[in-house]
Parts: structure tokens; sequence; C-alpha cells
């Protein structure tokens, strides 16, 4: 309007060559150009401590999900050299567009925005750094917390806005895809690019319930496949695999003659309170956002009035819990084992702990001027990342969900139904993931019943692992790519993954833990590249029978050259 009412002057002041009085014009249209339908009060204009330009065009605010509810979302273009705010460019008008979830419930989808994968992390002081392994390097990025209540979410109560709100997995999915036509009414541009949805942890339950509700009722938005790690898939494939009493003996804490007392005779199971099915702000550590751990069996109840336990299992419970770190707790103030990253450090994860991670993540997200430059200030959340006490969330399916009743349907059942609708379906686990391990989330996709690919059987896949900066080891927090290094390792194991039809594969992250863009940024960035080209992560393998008929030399060569194959470009970039 300004350039506009200037030329109108200009021109009534005195006449000027045509090209001359076209200039502003040009000028108008341009800035309309850069600027796409995307609503200029929610622009990023710059973020505290960062001290510099963005990394590219950012956008925060709120998605109308219907009924008074507002999910909070934040959009960082893909990085290009050069780019700046306000410019949008080519590759960003053509870049896939990718949804983050994370999960909890009650867990804010910031934290992988601002811990994982985001263009921008918490550094070990608490300000911000750029990252070099950011998402934004090959897709738009789109994060938005969920469900309502979680973050600066918020819902509707009694007329006034709160984050005291009851949510299932039916009506998040409902919610988010209500958001997501919002955020495309306010972004049109990005409604013809590719669209992805990926999450981890109990978004294993988020993303393929999302990905049902957007292809039944939104078929204008063009999803093309999702992207799940360490998920809550399915609860009988995953029961004793998310058990900690297993998986301390998997990993050699627990004798194997207490654990065949415990399982066996006394049958003890030390199940995570992940899978309890119904949730509240209450019911979650308040430090750490996080279900609380129970022993389960009245014969190791803390009730007095309990029935006395066999004096064997008690000896072998407790001995169980002083050499697993109380259970891979994380509430435990002198825990020595962290749950979510077997190998990486034991790091205090709680919100309240002054130098924490999470504590540090949380004190930035509720500085005013950090609300100011995020256009929060609607949200009536007090703290961050919530959800207060009188939230409440109810799993509606047998996924990561004790109370289920038989015959409830599963993460199996939406991705026997969505997979063949997607031409991507990619689940993948950190291996040394104590919360959800591999095994049970193997188990879980096999089971979905789709027969594998000839060739396509358990296989590795490769990375490159490329050197990191001396500026980014210095400014990154522990956890955040413990594998990183100043020098380039070159090629290295990545994984194993198994290829079923219609585009239904199962990976495994080597070394990695429950974040897998936290603690693998490499590995999860190069996943993402083949997620969105469609590339497949390695070569097939021979089928069965072929390979089975090759002599002893034969194979020995075959192996050599798949190896040599697997390891160089396409699959593996230099």
């Amino acid at each position: 309007r300004l350039l506009i009412s200037m030329s109108e002057r200009t021109m009534s002041a005195s006449p000027l060559p045509t090209h001359k009085l076209l200039l502003p014009l040009l000028l108008v249209l341009c800035w309309l150009r850069a600027a796409w339908g995307a609503p200029s009060k929610e622009a990023v204009k710059q973020l505290p401590d960062l001290g510099g330009p963005l990394p590219s065009a950012q956008w925060s605010g709120f998605l109308d999900a219907g009924s008074g509810t507002a999910l909070h979302y934040w959009l960082a273009l893909k990085e290009e050299a050069g780019s700046h705010l306000n410019s949008t460019t080519a590759a960003a008008n053509e870049a896939p567009l990718v949804l983050w979830l994370n999960g909890g419930p009650g867990s804010s989808s910031i934290l992988g925005m601002l811990q994982e994968q985001g263009p921008l992390l918490i550094d070990a002081e608490g300000s911000l750094m750029r990252n070099p392994y950011s998402w934004t390097h090959l897709v738009n990025l789109l994060v938005v917390e969920s469900p309502a209540g979680v973050g600066y979410s918020y819902c509707t109560v009694q007329g006034k806005p709160s984050t005291e709100c009851s949510n299932t997995d039916i009506s998040t999915a409902a919610d988010a895809r209500r958001a997501l036509m919002s955020f495309f009414a306010k972004f049109p541009e990005l409604m013809q690019n590719d669209f992805y949805i990926a999450g981890e942890s109990y978004a294993g339950v988020y993303v393929p319930t999302l990905a049902q509700e957007v292809l039944d009722h939104a078929p204008t938005i063009k999803l093309r496949g999702v992207y799940v790690g360490d998920p809550c898939t399915d609860n009988a494939a995953q029961a004793d695999s998310m058990d900690m009493l297993w998986y301390a003996h998997k990993y050699g804490l627990v004798p194997d003659s207490d654990f065949d007392l415990l399982w066996n005779t006394c049958g003890m199971r030390a199940p995570s309170e992940f899978a309890r099915g119904e949730w509240s702000g209450e019911s979650l550590d308040a430090p750490t956002l996080r279900p609380r751990r129970l022993l389960r069996r009245a014969a190791f109840a803390t009730d007095e009035s309990a029935p006395p336990s066999p004096p064997a299992c008690v000896r072998a419970q407790r001995r169980f819990l002083a050499s697993s770190s109380r259970a891979f707790s994380q509430s435990w103030p002198h825990a020595w084992l962290n749950d979510l990253t077997l190998y990486g450090m034991a790091a205090v994860a709680t919100f309240d702990a002054p130098g924490s991670l999470n504590a540090r993540t949380a004190a930035f997200m509720m500085r005013a001027d950090v609300r100011k430059a995020l256009h929060l200030e609607a949200s009536p959340a007090s703290s961050w990342p919530g959800p207060p006490p009188k939230w409440r969330y109810t799993s509606s399916y047998a996924a990561c969900n004790a109370q289920a009743p038989p015959n409830t349907p599963s993460m199996v059942d939406f991705y026997r139904a969505i997979a063949p609708r997607l031409s991507r379906t990619l689940v993948f686990n950190g291996d040394t993931d104590p919360c959800v391990s591999y095994e049970g989330t193997r188990r879980a996709i096999a089971s979905v019943g789709f027969g594998v690919r000839a060739g396509g059987e358990f296989r590795p896949w490769f990375f490159n692992a490329t050197a990191a900066t001396a500026q980014t080891l210095r400014d990154k927090p522990i956890l955040f790519g413990p594998d990183l290094t100043l020098r380039d390792a070159g090629v290295q194991y990545g994984g194993s993954v198994v290829d079923y039809e219609h585009n239904l594969s199962f990976a495994t992250v080597h070394g990695a833990g429950h974040m897998v863009p936290q603690f693998r940024p490499r590995v999860s960035l190069h996943m993402l590249s083949k997620l969105v080209t469609g590339a497949p992560l390695t070569p097939l393998w021979l089928p069965d029978d072929a390979m089975g008929n090759l002599s002893t030399s034969e194979f020995d060569a075959y192996l050599d050259r798949w190896t040599v194959e697997a390891g160089s470009p396409p699959f593996v970039p230099k």
C-alpha cells in the first residue's frame, strides 16, 4: 500500500517516463511474490540470542482445529545459500513439506524443533546455535504442538481459553487434520507440495492415525508418506521389549539366574508406565513430563498391607533395581543409566533442574521476548511445555495402552490400511533404545502381514559419517550427536532394513536411542533424504533361491560386490 500510494503521488506531481512509473508497481509485485500468501503478522522476524539472521524464513502462530481449539505451529522453510527472511525461493516452493510431531502423550513438538532436527538448537549454554544437520536442508519443516493443552496450544473450556483440555487418540487425529487445513489456508502455495508426516515415540500413534484422517477426509493434501521413529505400535508385539527387566537382562545388567527367577517363577514385570493408556498432568512426573514406571505384581506392591513376597523374589528384585539404575529410572536423582539411550551419558532430564537441556529449553520458550517473537501472546499457558495437572489424555487403540480391551485395533491395522495408499512408509527404531526396544517394533511391522520383497530381507545400510566443525562440537549439548567427530570417518554402518510390499519398510538405526534425530543427526538426515526422494536405503539382495545356489567362491565375490555397491552412490552420497 505504501509503495502504491507513493507512485500515485509521484504521477500527480510531475510526468515521468513510463518505465519509471512502473518500477514501484513492479517492486510491489515482486514483494508479494516473495511473501507468498503467508500471514505477515505471523512472520518470525528474529529470535533472541541468535546473533544473526534466521537460516530461512519462519512463521509461528496458531491453527484453527475447530470447537475453540487452537494448535501452535512453527514453520521453517527449506534453507538455501543466501536465503533470508521474506525471501522464498524456488527451492522452498518445490521442496516437500514435513510435519513433525513429538509424542508423550504430553510432549511438545518444539522439543523436536529445538533439540533434534530443527534449523536452530538450544546449545550447551541455553542459547541458540545453527544445526548443520537440520531437516530444513532438504524440506520445509512444520512442527505443531499437539494435542491441545500441550505447550502453547489450547482449547476452550466454559467459553474461555484453557490448557486443561481432554483428548483421545481419535480427537487428536481429527483436530490435527483440521489444523492442517487451517495451515494450508494460511500457506496456499504449499498445498501443491508433497507432504509427509513424521514423529517419534507416542507419535507412533499420532502419525498413522492422522495419515488415515488426511487420506479419508482431506484428499486435497498431497500426502506421500510417513516417517515414524521408535513408535508405540502394538501392545502384543511390544509387550516384552518395553519391559525394563527384559531389557536389563538383554544387555547384561541382570544375570540369567536372577532373570529366570524373577520372570518365570516370581512373575515379575517392569513395564514402563508409558503404556498406561490414560494420562493426566498429575500422572506425569512433573519435572520430566514422563510417565512414572512401576513394578507390576501384587507381591511387589509398595502397599504395606500387601501379602508378603517370597524372600528369594524380594532379594532378586532388589538386586535388579540396584544393578539397573532403579529399572532405568530418569526421575531417581541418582540415576546412572539413561533410559532413552543405553550408551549415552546419564543426563538429568528434568525441566526444573538447573543446567539440564530440558530446563534450558523450557527457560528459553518461557521468555517474554521469545513468546513475542513467536506470536504466542494469545495462549493461556502460564508455563511451558505443560501440560497442567487437570489435562487429560485417553488412548483409543492397542498401542502403549494397557487398558485396551481385547480386539482393539492397533497401529498394525492402520499401517495395513494406509501403506498401500502411500508412496513410502518408513518405520525405524534406534537399536539401543531402552524405552521402545527395536525387537517389538520389528515384530509389529512384520505382523502387518505384507510379503517381504524378493531380496528385501533384513540387510545392512550405510551412510557417510562426515566430519563436524569444531564450532559445532563446542556449542552442541552433550546428547546431540554424541558420535560426531572432527574427522571424516567415511562410509559407516547405519543400521539394517527390511522392505515389504506396498512400500512399507522397517529399519534399525545403529547406536541410536529413543530420539534418533538427536542421537544420530547425520543418519536421520540421510534417511529423510531417502524418504522424500523415494530412493532405497540399500540395494536388494539376490532372491533366496539364487543366493542359495551360489558356490562358496561365487557367494564371496557377490558379497564383496554388494557391500561396495551398498556403500557407494546412489545409496551413499559422497
